[in-house]
């Protein structure tokens, strides 16, 4: 579906909607599904090889994609014209934005099930805190100012009247706050290496 029939969401309901007509819904039910479905299942298989592996794949979906947004996508959404930032918005921010949270919830929640597979809760480490508080914050960015912002920039190149500038401005934020969460995954990452010399 092209976001041309639209209009500007009034309310969540009808947003996600929209976003996932316009993602297609076989994408917005697999985007939602597979990263949320892939770890109750390595849970339960009680294999942690499984569950490692469940982790290790949503994780460095999540990294990659990150670092895609921030390094990449950002800056060259920033270069283009207004019209051309619309379009490109058109396909990217609905497949995105339904995809990468329940990436986030998946790759967080296999990383606390195969702590518990491995034992690793009941002697907590520093870096075991460390990652779960890195984690939730995570968690807040992702369902907070960055849904916030994905959100509005939706809404704009949904709406018949769209405000290029509120768009432009709200993709720069996006961006901006994109560097703080690839940072915070950074240091995510070195929690991991200190879990694995038991730190």
């Amino acid at each position: 579906m092209s976001l041309s029939n639209a209009h500007r969401p009034t309310n969540t309901r009808e947003r996600y909607r929209l976003m996932a007509a316009a993602a297609s819904r076989p994408f917005a039910a697999g985007a939602i599904a597979v990263p949320l479905v892939l770890p109750a299942l390595g849970y339960l298989s009680g294999d942690v090889r499984i569950m490692f592996t469940v982790h290790l794949f949503l994780g460095a979906f999540w990294f990659g994609t990150a670092v895609l947004g921030a390094v990449v996508l950002g800056p060259v959404m920033g270069s283009l014209s207004a019209e051309a930032n619309a379009e490109f918005a058109e396909g990217f921010v609905p497949k995105m934005n339904l995809l990468m949270e329940p990436v986030s919830v998946g790759v967080v929640g296999s990383g606390v099930g195969l702590a518990s597979m491995m034992g690793l809760w009941s002697s907590p480490t520093p870096s075991l805190w460390a990652a779960l508080v890195i984690a939730v914050a995570l968690l807040a960015l992702g369902f907070g100012p960055l849904h916030k912002f994905t959100a509005g920039m939706f809404d704009e190149i949904a709406a018949d009247d769209t405000d290029h500038e509120r768009l432009a401005a709200l993709n720069k934020k996006y961006g901006m706050l994109s560097l703080v969460e690839l940072a915070l995954m950074v240091v995510i990452v070195a929690t991991m290496s200190g879990l694995r010399w038991g730190f």
